[in-house]
C-alpha cells in the first residue's frame, strides 16, 4: 500500500475512532437538546473537540499498530506536529489511554494502554 493511501487509511479509521470517544458522544449527544446557545460558538466547541479526537484516534492508532514510540516516531507516522501531539499526551496519560513505555535516545517512550 502506498504512503498516501496508508495515511489516509489511518485519517480514516481515527475519525471512526473518535466518534467511540465518550467525549465526543457527550458534545453530539448535546446538540439534540434544546439547549439555549450561541450556534457559532456552539459549533466551533464540537469542531475544535472533533478535531482533537481525530489526532488522539491518530496517536492511538499509532501506538497499537507500532508499539513504544517516541514524540517524534508518533510524528512521523501520524503527520502531527510534536507540540501538537505532546499536549494530547497530557490528555492521553491523565485519562489513562497511554502510558511511559520506557526511553529511547533520550525522548520518552508512550505506549497503549486501552
Amino acid at each position: 500500500m502506498s504512503e498516501k493511501k496508508e495515511k489516509l487509511k489511518r485519517k480514516s479509521d481515527a475519525t471512526i475512532d473518535a466518534f467511540k470517544s465518550q467525549r465526543l458522544r457527550w458534545v453530539m449527544g448535546r446538540s439534540q437538546i434544546k439547549v439555549e446557545v450561541e450556534e457559532d460558538k456552539y459549533k466551533k466547541a464540537v469542531d475544535s473537540i472533533m478535531h482533537d479526537e481525530v489526532e488522539r484516534s491518530l496517536i492511538k492508532g499509532a501506538l497499537k499498530e507500532k508499539g513504544p514510540l517516541t514524540v517524534e516516531e508518533i510524528s512521523q507516522l501520524t503527520g502531527l506536529q510534536s507540540s501538537v501531539i505532546v499536549q494530547h499526551i497530557i490528555a492521553l496519560r491523565k485519562n489513562g489511554a497511554i502510558a511511559e513505555a520506557g526511553e529511547k535516545n533520550r525522548q520518552y517512550l508512550y505506549t497503549c494502554v486501552s
